[in-house]
C-alpha cells in the first residue's frame, strides 16, 4: 500500500515500502511486499505510533531468513550489509551500524553485533509474526541518533491476548547450497487467566557454495565452488507466561540464544560462539489515570557471551551483560493531538579479555526522556517528536570518563491534496553519542583481519535531514516517489590508513608494529558528510477477480554519500532496480522477482570497486485445510542465473561473494 492518502505522517527520512494486496479473509494472502498498516495499530504502539512500514508474515515467508540483514536487503532503499551466512545488519539509505537500531519486542537485542561486522545480531526471525520499520519522530521512542531508523523484530514470546485454544506452528526447510536443515515449532495455550507460549528453533548449515573461486583473486591453493569456513549453528529457545486480565496483562519469558559459526575470508579460519540468556518482563495497563489511554512497561536484561577463536587457539571472550528499561504513557486527545511520552534506561556492563581484546572493559549507562505527538486538521496530518537522552561512559583500566548529552527532534505534514494523492515533507535533526569501540577501539581483531583504532575525543554526531514524497494510490495502478538528503556534522567512520603514502592500506602485527603481510590498519575519525538520494515503487494491478490475482511491482533506490570535500564514503549502496511478479489462483501462490545491481565505481579511497550482477529468484505455495490444520507446502529458488555476486557493503566483498544457485524446500503447518 502506497504512502498516499494516509492518515497520519511518518516524519523524517521515512522508508516507504508498498503492499502487492492485501490479504483477504478468506483464501491464502497474496505474497505481499512491505505493507503499509497506518490504518490499523500495531501491538507495540497500539493507539498512537504507527511503523512507517511492516513486513508482514505471510511476506516474510519468501525472504531469505538467515539473518535480519538479509530478509529486509531487498525492500526498498534498505540494503544488508553481510559478514558471512549469520552476520548481517540492515542499511538504510546508506547509513548503518549503531545508526538503526535492532529491536525484539520494542527493546534492544543488546548484543555486541554493533561492536564489529562479523558479530551476529542475536535474535532470530524465523516466527516473527512482523518486522516493523520507524523512522523519523516514531523512531525518537527507541533511541537518539539513530537517524537510519528502527528494525523492530515482534513475536508472541509474552502473550498479550488469551488465546482461543491451543495453537501454534511447526516449520522446516532444506536449502541446497549449504545443506541447511532448519526446524522449529511455537505453541499458544491459555487457562483462566494464564496465557503461555512456547518456542524452539534449530538451523544446521554447512559452507555454502558459490560459481567459482571465493576470492577475486584465487590463491594457488584456492578451493573452487564453496565458502570455507561459512558454516552456522544455531539453536534458540523461549518460554513465556502472562497473566490477562480485563484492562491489561503482566507477563514475562526466559529465553536462551546460541549460535555458533565460522568467520570466512580469514586464514586464521576464525569461529564464533554465541550464547546468551535473556529476561523479559513486560505489561500494559488501559485507563491507569484520569486523561491517560494507556500505560506500558518494558524490562529485559541480557546476559551474553561471545568467543572468538581462530584454529581453536588464541580464544577472546566478550561479555555484554545489560539491562533496558522503559515506561510509556499516552494520553487521551487533547486540543486535537494525540501522543506518547515516556522514559528509557540502559546499563551496559562490557567486558573484553583475550589477544583479541580491542575494545576496553567499559561501562555505560543512558537516560532517555522521549515526546510523540499528532493531529490531523482536514487534508492534513501534522506529527512532532523530540527525545532528550544523556551519556555516562567510563573505561575500566583507568577510570577515563566521557560525558554526552543528545537532544533530537523530528517534524513533518502529509498534506492530500487531491483524493488518492499526497505530498508529504519531514525535517528532522538527529543527534548520537559515540559508541564504546568507536571511542576505546584499540587492538588486534583476526576475524576481520584488521587493527581497529579508537577516538576518544570523537564528539556527537548531528544528522540534518529532509524528506520529500509524492504518491499515488487507488484504481489500478499505485507509485509513490521519495528523495531524501542528510547533513551529517562529525560523521564517524571506519577507515583504512597510507601513512606510508605508497597508494596502499597499511598493515601491522599483533603489536601494532608495520608488517607488510598483517593486519589491516583502520582507525575511526569522523568529519563532516552529505547524503543524497531518491526511491521509486509503482505497483500495477494486472488481474484482480474471484478467481485471479496478478500484480507487478517495479522499483528502484539510489543513495550517495560523501565527505566535505567531494570525497566518496566507504560500502555504500551501489544503484538497484527490480520488479516482482506475484500471482494467486486458488490455493496456488506464485513469485517471480529480479533485482539488478549495477556496479558500484563511487569508492573511497583505498577501496575497490565492484562489478554489478543480477538476482533471479522464484516461489511456489500451495495451501490446503485439513481438519484444524492449515498445511503451507513451498519450493523457493534463489539465484537461479548462479551469478558471482559480490556485495559492495560487505567488507568481505573480495573474499566471499554471496551463495549461488539453490533450491529449497519446505513446509509450515498452523493448527
Amino acid at each position: 500500500m502506497l504512502l498516499s492518502g494516509l492518515s497520519f505522517c511518518v516524519c523524517a527520512q521515512e522508508v516507504t515500502n508498498n503492499s502487492v494486496h492485501k490479504p483477504e479473509e478468506t483464501g491464502p494472502a497474496l505474497l505481499e511486499s512491505i505493507t503499509i498498516t497506518a490504518d490499523s495499530p500495531t501491538e507495540e504502539q497500539p493507539d498512537v505510533i504507527h511503523p512507517a512500514a511492516v513486513l508482514s508474515r505471510d511476506y516474510l515467508q519468501t525472504r531469505d531468513l538467515r539473518n535480519i540483514g538479509e530478509t529486509v536487503s531487498q525492500e526498498l532503499g534498505i540494503s544488508a550489509g553481510d559478514y558471512g551466512s549469520a552476520a548481517g545488519r540492515p542499511i538504510i539509505r546508506g547509513l548503518s551500524g549503531p545508526r538503526v537500531r535492532i529491536l525484539e519486542n520494542g527493546i534492544g537485542t543488546m548484543d555486541v553485533s554493533t561492536v564489529s561486522p562479523d558479530h551476529a545480531v542475536a535474535t532470530e526471525v524465523l516466527f516473527a509474526d512482523q518486522i516493523e520499520i520507524y523512522r523519523g519522530a516514531s523512531a525518537l521512542l527507541y533511541g537518539s541518533g539513530i537517524s537510519g531508523g528502527v528494525v523492530n523484530i515482534t513475536n508472541q514470546r509474552i502473550p498479550e491476548q488469551m488465546p482461543d485454544e491451543i495453537g501454534g506452528d511447526w516449520y522446516t526447510h532444506y536449502n541446497s547450497v549449504a545443506d541447511d536443515l532448519t526446524s522449529a515449532f511455537r505453541l499458544n495455550a491459555g487457562r483462566g487467566n494464564f496465557a503461555w507460549h512456547l518456542e524452539r528453533m534449530h538451523r544446521h548449515t554447512e559452507n555454502y557454495s558459490i560459481p567459482g573461486f571465493a576470492q577475486i583473486t584465487p590463491k594457488l591453493d584456492s578451493k573452487k565452488g564453496t565458502i570455507e569456513n561459512s558454516d552456522v549453528r544455531t539453536k534458540d529457545f523461549s518460554s513465556g507466561l502472562s497473566y490477562i486480565g480485563e484492562r491489561g496483562f503482566l507477563g514475562g519469558v526466559v529465553s536462551r540464544f546460541t549460535n555458533h559459526y565460522g568467520v570466512p575470508g580469514s586464514e586464521e579460519m576464525a569461529r564464533i560462539d554465541q550464547k546468551q540468556t535473556r529476561f523479559d518482563v513486560k505489561g500494559a495497563l488501559d485507563h491507569p489515570l484520569p486523561g491517560w489511554k494507556k500505560m506500558k512497561l518494558h524490562w529485559a536484561h541480557n546476559n551474553h557471551t561471545h568467543k572468538e577463536s581462530s584454529n581453536d587457539e588464541d580464544e577472546t571472550l566478550l561479555i555484554n551483560r545489560e539491562w533496558e528499561g522503559r515506561f510509556e504513557m499516552v494520553h487521551q486527545p487533547l486540543g486535537g493531538w494525540e501522543g506518547i511520552s515516556g522514559l528509557q534506561y540502559q546499563n551496559r556492563n562490557f567486558s573484553s579479555t583475550g589477544e583479541e581484546a580491542f575494545v576496553p572493559d567499559s561501562r555505560v549507562e543512558s537516560l532517555g526522556i522521549f515526546l510523540v505527538e499528532k493531529r490531523n486538521i482536514g487534508r492534513w496530518s501534522i506529527e512532532v517528536g523530540g527525545r532528550y537522552e544523556h551519556q555516562w561512559t567510563k573505561r575500566d583500566e583507568d577510570s577515563f570518563k566521557t560525558n554526552h548529552s543528545a537532544f533530537s527532534i523530528a517534524a513533518g505534514a502529509t498534506w492530500q491534496f487531491i483524493e488518492g494523492y499526497s505530498l508529504r515533507g519531514n525535517i528532522s535533526h538527529a543527534v548520537r553519542t559515540p559508541k564504546l569501540e568507536e571511542l576505546y577501539a584499540n587492538g588486534a581483531h583476526l576475524a576481520t583481519n584488521s587493527f581497529e583504532i579508537g577516538k576518544t575525543t570523537l564528539a556527537n554526531e548531528k544528522n540534518s535531514g529532509i524528506d520529500l514524497s509524492l504518491g499515488k494510490q487507488g484504481g489500478n495502478l499505485d507509485w509513490t516517489l521519495n528523495l531524501f538528503a542528510n547533513h551529517v556534522s562529525h560523521f564517524i567512520f571506519l577507515h583504512e590508513l597510507d601513512l606510508t603514502g605508497d597508494g596502499q592500506p597499511d598493515r601491522v602485527n599483533m603489536m601494532g608494529i608495520p608488517d607488510h603481510d598483517g593486519l589491516l590498519l583502520l582507525n575511526y575519525d569522523q568529519r563532516n558528510a552529505n547524503f543524497i538520494g531518491a526511491e521509486f515503487e509503482t505497483i500495477a494491478h494486472l488481474l484482480n477477480n474471484n478467481r485471479n490475482k496478478l500484480d507487478l511491482r517495479l522499483w528502484t533506490d539510489y543513495v550517495r554519500g560523501r565527505l566535505s570535500g567531494g570525497r566518496y564514503l566507504p560500502r555504500m549502496t551501489p544503484l538497484r532496480f527490480g520488479g516482482v511478479l506475484d500471482y494467486i489462483q486458488g490455493p496456488w501462490q506464485g513469485r517471480l522477482d529480479v533485482m539488478r545491481v549495477l556496479k558500484q565505481a563511487d569508492t573511497a579511497p583505498l577501496e575497490t570497486d565492484t562489478a554489478g550482477y543480477t538476482m533471479l529468484n522464484i516461489q511456489l505455495d500451495y495451501q490446503v485445510d485439513w481438519s484444524a490444520l492449515n498445511f503451507n507446502l513451498f519450493v523457493r529458488g534463489t539465484n537461479l542465473l548462479n551469478e558471482k555476486a559480490r556485495r559492495h557493503t560487505s567488507f568481505l566483498k573480495d573474499q566471499a561473494p554471496l551463495p549461488g544457485r539453490s533450491g529449497l524446500v519446505g513446509i509450515r503447518i498452523n493448527f
